[in-house]
């Protein structure tokens, strides 16, 4: 734990640095907010009100003659020492993860094992329940491909707390921390009632006549330390119907930094880009399946299969659509994550435009609770923040249409991935 602290801190300390020299010259982010805040109200009202906690990283990416990427990043206010609620966003390497681990276990045995395997959880505790049906599955059995397409497609928090029993707290941070993810703790489940998060349920992988790997009960006796400032937000919060008027404190809670998100994206994107010990150990088949379920719309989701009211294309995909319902034709897609709870929502993405061979990358959070009170579920979504993070999705991609490339990507792959 002492290490995984140290090493934060010194993260912490040269991400600020490299975020300050970044902001600190000339860039294309800077030109193209200072557009947005001349032309659209909420765009100025939003980047010049320092509550709304706003970070952003854009990064462009130029190919070579071989079709080789490169990036080049540029931020406004991404401080990975400033904190945020990560929300669902921590989802995502929760799923990088379960891949990830299910190969380590199919090389040491159990070949038999895969993302498709069946599996139930047992309960030794009382905050513990068993589970061994889902209908929306195939074969109506849970899985980790299911809970990798609802986390996803829907963001579901069930799906996610499933991962959270198979990998356990201990396994999740001390492995992002030895890839380098290193402004990242995942400390708890999402809306399990008397959760104790050092504990995770006993988990095991079947067949219909064979068992095939089990694991009991984990322990995780870390104690974590959150490395970031500012946790405490806002000017109250509600307990049940009850008002404390003071600060919300969230130093217990997950966190996420932004550099973190966009740096694990691009890692399973864009895997040769990165170090080799930075990556998650997955096959061709893994990214594939990966790239369909971040790219896909709800309604394109095989299981389970969703209605286009209330999960409409723009449901999880805040950039460009996010503040609209209507159906897209699929020629610009959003491979993403995105987090909403607490008035924070953050989006996490990589963008192409297939028919103008266009692609970059873009991350960004805005808290959107203008009366600082928490847990009241009066938040600013609709009126600020959706508009918001549609609107800056739109303005970086019409400044990446006009954007001169001396070489087209070649984006048949991910084409293909959401075919």
């Amino acid at each position: 734990m002492r290490i995984f602290f140290y090493c934060s801190i010194i993260a912490l300390f040269l991400s600020s640095c490299a975020s300050a020299k970044i902001g600190s010259r000339k860039d294309p982010l800077s030109a193209i907010l200072k557009s947005a805040k001349q032309s659209d109200t909420l765009m100025a009202k939003v980047l010049n009100d320092p509550d709304y906690e706003v970070q952003i990283i854009y990064t462009q990416i130029d190919r070579d003659a071989n079709g080789k990427p490169s990036f080049k990043s540029y931020n406004y206010q991404a401080d990975s020492t400033h904190y945020f609620y990560p929300a669902s966003t921590v989802k995502m390497p929760l799923a990088f993860l379960s891949l990830e681990r299910i190969n380590h276990l199919r090389r040491s045995g159990y070949p038999r094992l895969s993302k498709d395997t069946p599996y139930r959880l047992d309960s030794l505790k009382a905050f513990q329940q068993k589970y061994s049906i889902d209908s929306t599955a195939p074969q109506n059995k849970p899985s980790i491909a299911q809970d990798i397409r609802q986390i996803f497609v829907v963001s579901d928090n069930e799906a996610y707390n499933h991962m959270f029993e198979f990998l356990g707290r201990e396994y999740i941070n001390t492995t992002l921390a030895s890839k380098g993810y290193l402004n990242t703790g995942i400390m708890h489940r999402f809306n399990y009632a008397r959760r104790e998060n050092q504990y995770t349920s006993p988990i095991s992988f079947y067949e219909p006549t064979y068992g095939i790997w089990k694991q009991g009960e984990l322990t995780d006796a870390q104690k974590w330390v959150n490395p970031m400032k500012n946790t405490l937000k806002g000017n109250g919060y509600y307990v049940g119907d009850s008002i404390v008027r003071k600060p919300f404190e969230m130093g217990k809670k997950n966190w996420f930094a932004l550099n973190d998100m966009q740096k694990m994206l691009q890692s399973v994107i864009f895997p040769e880009s990165v170090p080799e010990s930075q990556r998650f150990m997955l096959s061709k088949e893994d990214y594939r399946f990966l790239w369909h379920y971040m790219g896909i719309f709800p309604r394109e989701c095989d299981y389970p299969k969703y209605d286009t009211v209330s999960h409409y294309d723009g449901y999880c995909k805040f950039f460009l659509f996010g503040d609209e319902k209507k159906r897209q034709n699929g020629n610009v897609r959003v491979f993403n994550k995105v987090g909403e709870a607490y008035g924070t929502l953050t989006d996490i993405a990589y963008i192409v435009d297939f028919d103008n061979q266009v692609e970059f990358m873009l991350t960004a959070t805005i808290l959107c609770n203008k009366d600082g009170i928490f847990n009241d579920d009066q938040y600013d979504y609709d009126n600020i923040g959706f508009p918001f993070l549609a609107k800056l999705g739109r303005e970086v991609y019409q400044y990446e249409l006009k954007r001169g490339r001396k070489y087209k990507p070649d984006l048949s792959g991910f084409k293909a991935a959401v075919n």
